[in-house]
């Protein structure tokens, strides 16, 4: 079998290793957000053979689904049955199937490196940080600021990582189909807000990832528009896309992403299809992936291999993987 899985070399000198570790240990580096807290993998993960993805980080601080206490007031939300549930209620696993509604939690990319910077630097390993622009409803004065804001943050990051060696690139991420709004599907904006995006740090590689949901030909608009460095596809399903007639135990917010074996299939159709249409673009992929069977399958199509919820689920079988591949 021949694999295409053997890292991502960027412009910049840095280097993607062949797997990476996708938003799964949190924005810090260290564990998954988690109820029951004080939860880390990164101390099981052999992080030293991979590449962190963090956690998406917006330019304000968002309260998302996770919600900041179980008994306040933005800690509830309505579910589709007419009965308020708590939002902190937002991450089940049922017969291999794993459903999360997170959002888009985080304090915002000042505080973040206020804050949270400092125990990356700690941790010491090489990170790829996450961004989210928000479009909103994608009115002319919300995807103004949205540039704005992607902007803003690629000159935060640039600012408070210049000359250290732990930022590996930055990945605009497009698409969060765990949020109640839904993905933006502006696919022009979307392409404006990465070139300005890069333009604006020229220096740092920027990748962007997608959904799903997101057409392919707005993965081959921004390979040959945008000129981004990398793509990545994908890590959830909306659960509407799958079953667009059962309700959600996650309706009251919005009705997640479905993660694990269910996926494999469509996220391996998504990636196949993005390298028949640009097969010289870099491209991350995961989805589904639930052993080294199924990582060997997809190293076929892909330079990167992400996988999210096996590092917390079965972090041996993630460590395997990331064994057999690591250069």
């Amino acid at each position: 079998m021949e694999t295409k899985t053997k890292g991502i070399e960027l412009p910049n000198g840095k280097k993607i290793k062949p797997v990476v570790l996708d938003c799964c240990l949190g924005t810090t580096g260290e564990g998954p957000p988690s109820i029951f807290g004080g939860i880390s993998k990164n101390l099981v993960i052999d992080t030293d053979n991979a590449t962190i993805i963090l956690k998406s980080i917006t330019r304000e601080p968002e309260v998302g689904n996770f919600g900041s206490s179980i008994f306040s007031t933005d800690g509830w939300a309505m579910s589709s049955f007419g009965i308020p549930l708590p939002k902190k209620l937002c991450y089940f696993s049922l017969f291999g199937i794993t459903i999360n509604s997170f959002g888009l939690t985080n304090e915002g990319i000042d505080k973040f490196f206020e804050d949270e910077w400092f125990w990356i630097e700690l941790i010491g390993k090489p990170v790829i940080i996450s961004v989210f622009v928000k479009f909103g409803s994608a009115t002319e004065i919300e995807i103004r600021k949205a540039y704005s804001d992607g902007e803003y943050m690629m000159k935060k990051i640039r600012e408070k990582t210049a000359g250290g060696k732990l930022l590996v690139a930055v990945i605009f991420n497009a698409s969060c189909p765990n949020i109640k709004e839904g993905v933006c599907s502006t696919s022009d904006a979307i392409v404006e807000c990465a070139k300005r995006m890069k333009k604006a740090t020229p220096e740092i590689a920027l990748g962007v990832k997608l959904s799903y949901v997101q057409p392919t030909s707005l993965a081959v608009r921004l390979h040959n528009e945008a000129k981004v460095d990398f793509l990545q596809g994908i890590n959830t399903i909306p659960w509407k896309v799958l079953f667009p007639r059962l309700p959600s135990i996650l309706s009251h917010i919005g009705g997640g992403g479905i993660s694990g074996p269910l996926i494999r299939r469509k996220a391996l159709e998504y990636v196949t299809e993005l390298r028949k249409l640009i097969p010289d673009a870099k491209i991350i992929g995961g989805g589904g992936i639930s052993n080294l069977k199924d990582a060997k399958a997809r190293s076929e199509v892909v330079d990167v291999l992400a996988i999210g919820v096996l590092v917390n689920k079965r972090p041996r079988t993630a460590n395997k993987i990331i064994e057999y591949f690591k250069s």
